[in-house]
This record gives C-alpha cells, structure tokens and sequence, in this order.
C-alpha cells in the first residue's frame, strides 16, 4: 500500500477532527498560518520531530502518518503518551514521546493531552531549576491570558524555561530569570512574546 502523503493525511485528519490550520499550529505554539502554510506551500518541507509527537498524540496516529518513526503504544488505559519537546538525546520520534502513569497525570492537568515535557537547558533558572532538569507544562492557547509564574516560552535559541510577571498598572508583562548573571526583560507587550505553555510539574535530576 502507497504510504499516505504527510501533508494530505494532515489535511484529512483536520477536516474529519472539524478543527481548522490555525487551532493545530496554536496547538503546536507555532504562529497561526504556520500549518496551512506546511499543507498548501510545502514550507517547511517537512515537520521537526517535536511537532509529530505532539500531532501524533493529538491526533491519536501512528507518528509514520506525519513522516515520523513509530512511537510506543499506550501499554493500557493506565498510562497515557505524552511528546517531549525541544532538544532530547534521541534522534527520533520514538525519544520524543514518554509514557505516564495516567491517574498522575489526571492529578496535575485537567486536560491530559495538552500536557507536554520539556528539558531545562542552562542555569538561568538556577537555583530553581537546573540544566537537565524536566518539567511537564500545560500547553497553552493563543487566547488565554498569562498569570504571575513559571512558563516555557519559544526564542531564537529554543524553548526557555522563564518566571513571568504581570505589571497590571502598564498592561505589560516582564520575563524573569532566577539566576541575576541573566537578565531579565522588563515592560514587555504581551504578544512580544510565545508562550508555549505553563509550567505544572518540576522533575529535578538527583545531585
């Protein structure tokens, strides 16, 4: 059997689903013509594995549907495929994807499937977090609004693990860092920034 084309079987997943380029590319914490522009242009020419896993878990597919490799299969309702986002070890979509315990999961996050991992890199979260450190965060969407705390944001240089405060006087928003070697950015618009998601979760490595 002809292996389905990534983009015309992304098509077809979004139509079934009634959701529409935008609503997916928010899902992705991707600017919002960033799917129609991947299904209608061919730009990028193809997927990075981060935004697979997670379309492969929403979509509840095979990640070889969106040109990825095969990722584990949920061993039973008892746990639940959860991507893993920005830089891993793993060369694949099978790293990219961490199965959870569900019922934990459940605990943290009222929408299970819009819970991500990310790997802290850097110490500009230190002592709060450290480099290697992993936290869970709720993915978030275009129009929500941010709250006093941690986030993971999208930068030039990657995914940033950052503490946001609200400045309600200015209607502005300032990025923080917990180590004062980094600086922060104070007086910002709210849409100077990408927010990928809130922070829910802090898993820190053993000394």
């Amino acid at each position: 059997m002809a292996k389905l084309d990534p983009r015309r079987a992304l098509d077809e997943l979004i139509k079934e689903r009634g959701e529409s380029y935008s609503s997916v590319s928010r899902l992705l914490s991707r600017n919002a013509a960033y799917i129609q522009q991947f299904i209608k242009r061919g730009s990028p020419a193809h997927l990075d594995d981060s935004d697979i896993a997670q379309l492969s878990v929403h979509f509840g597919v095979p990640a070889a549907v969106f040109g990825g490799d095969e990722v584990p299969e949920s061993a039973g309702l008892s746990t639940i495929a959860i991507p893993v986002l920005g830089a891993t070890d793993a060369d694949d979509s099978l790293g990219r994807v961490r199965l959870v315990d569900e019922a934990w999961l459940r605990s943290l996050s009222h929408k299970p499937t819009g819970v991500s991992i990310v790997r802290v890199e850097g110490d500009a979260m230190y002592p709060t977090l450290r480099d290697g450190d992993e936290v869970l965060i709720q993915r978030y969407l275009a129009n929500e609004n941010p709250r006093d705390g941690l986030y993971v944001i999208r930068a030039d240089t990657g995914l940033l693990v950052r503490r946001i405060a609200l400045e309600p006087a200015r209607n502005r928003i300032a990025v923080l860092t917990d180590n004062p070697n980094y600086p922060n950015w104070d007086g910002l618009i709210r849409n100077a920034i990408q927010i990928v998601g809130r922070v829910i979760w802090i898993g820190m490595q053993l000394a």
